[in-house]
């Protein structure tokens, strides 16, 4: 679950930097402060909050 805190423009989980066989349920997304997303991996060995965060990218504010 992801909740954006700010605008959140371009959420990206990059799930092949979980493993090679790891596919996620979601492409971009943009959220509005306050928003929450739920994005479903599968095919990832728990790895770790910080390497799940490291896993996700978004476009930086205009």
């Amino acid at each position: 679950m992801v909740t954006a805190h700010t605008l959140v423009r371009d959420l990206l989980p990059q799930a092949d930097r979980l493993g090679p066989d790891t596919v996620c349920d979601t492409g971009l997304r943009t959220l509005l402060p306050g928003q929450q997303a739920r994005l479903r991996v599968r095919g990832a060995a728990w790895t770790g909050a910080n390497t799940v965060r490291a896993a996700l990218s978004c476009g930086e504010p205009a």
